[in-house]
């Protein structure tokens, strides 16, 4: 791995990171109203409207097997660029923008992929902090990133029809 500039938030009172370049944009989540979206996966929380765009949310905390908590004041959605479209993750709070060099990060851990857990990339080391890695391109899965792409394809024809 090259060195990386990481956004660090917290899950369950761990801390993870995730390429900056990935990011789109970091949303304060008690300023959105999350909509149910019957008949989706279940780590899909739903659905926002963001400056006129359906995004779709989802919470990591289910998709790693934690338990939930209800969204607080700190809160937040890290909205991610995936695919062709963009998707939220929401996360407890995102806590710092840091620049981690090679010598600090270490490849994931060979249980990490032998469990399923394909979304860790690597582990960060900052001090006495382990920052747990995620890969982007892969915190969610084929079905959910298919399910995504072909929203934001309608959604691209339905714009260009008005």
């Amino acid at each position: 791995m090259a060195g990386i500039q990481i956004v660090v938030f917290e899950l369950d009172g761990n801390e993870y990171g995730i390429d900056s370049l990935a990011v789109n944009g970091i949303l304060r989540a008690k300023k959105y109203q999350i909509k149910k979206v019957p008949g989706m996966t279940d780590c899909l929380e739903g659905i926002i409207n963001l400056r006129g765009q359906v995004n779709y949310i989802f919470n990591l905390k289910k998709k790693f097997g934690m338990a939930e908590t209800e969204i607080h004041e700190e809160s937040k959605f890290i909205m991610l660029n995936t695919g062709e479209a963009v998707a939220g993750c929401i996360v407890d709070e995102v806590t710092d923008i840091i620049k981690l060099e090679d010598e600090q990060m270490q490849q994931s851990p060979a249980f990490a992929k032998a469990s399923g857990s394909i979304y860790i990339k690597g582990i960060g080391k900052v001090d006495d902090r382990i920052i747990i890695l995620l890969d982007p391109e892969k915190i969610l899965s084929v079905n959910e990133q298919e399910v995504l792409d072909s929203e934001f394809i309608k959604s691209q024809a339905n714009s260009s029809i008005s």
